[in-house]
């Protein structure tokens, strides 16, 4: 089977086994990782964070994002751009500025500051599925593979999401950027050091 079909049946089963998941368990999920997270030496040494506001089922960031604001890190998050072809990175020190996008995701407005992909010291990095090894299925555009590339391997790339999303292997693709570790409510995969 073709790594792309391959991906494509398992970028639907992980969505539905998401949407599936209880509200009151998605909250207790967040308050979990965020304990763990705040924990890890790289996210203490972190200035520069490249965070996302969370959307539908998806693992809540509110918490981290908040913790992060407390924290006085320079905090900053993707905005989809050019036609949806590409991210740009901006500076938010309000959270209250975020826009909903075409895609209905939360995101900055085009006017915040611009920020480039090398400044950042850290990566949250959302995922459908993640494997042990680093390997991410998102949601198909390649907007984070793309993102990743132009860092030039800075900052440390933290993959994000609930321990259903762990799956046995992730289908990869040439073009596909590994994460360095993994955060779910009850672990912190370690996949490589750098």
């Amino acid at each position: 089977m073709h790594p792309q079909d391959a991906k494509a049946i398992l970028r639907e089963k992980l969505k539905l086994q998401r949407d599936a998941f209880p509200v009151a368990e998605r909250e207790l999920a967040a308050e979990k990782v965020l304990g763990l997270i705040l924990q890890m030496p790289e996210w203490k040494q972190a200035q520069t964070v490249c965070l996302y506001a969370s959307f539908k089922s998806e693992l809540d960031t509110k918490a981290l994002l908040e913790s992060a604001h407390r924290a006085g890190k320079k905090i900053v998050l993707p905005r989809v751009a050019d036609g949806n072809q590409r991210c740009t990175l901006h500076h938010v020190t309000n959270l209250a500025c975020l826009v909903v996008s075409n895609l209905g995701i939360p995101e900055p407005a085009a006017e915040l500051p611009l920020i480039e992909p090398t400044a950042i010291d850290l990566f949250l990095v959302p995922g459908i599925g993640f494997d042990r090894e680093g390997n991410r299925l998102g949601h198909g555009a390649g907007f984070y593979d793309r993102l990743l590339a132009k860092a030039q391997s800075k900052g440390f790339r933290l993959g994000y999401g609930y321990d259903f999303q762990i799956v046995s292997a992730v289908p990869g693709e040439s073009h596909d950027i590994r994460v360095d570790a993994i955060a779910t409510p009850s672990e912190i995969i370690t996949v490589r050091s750098r």
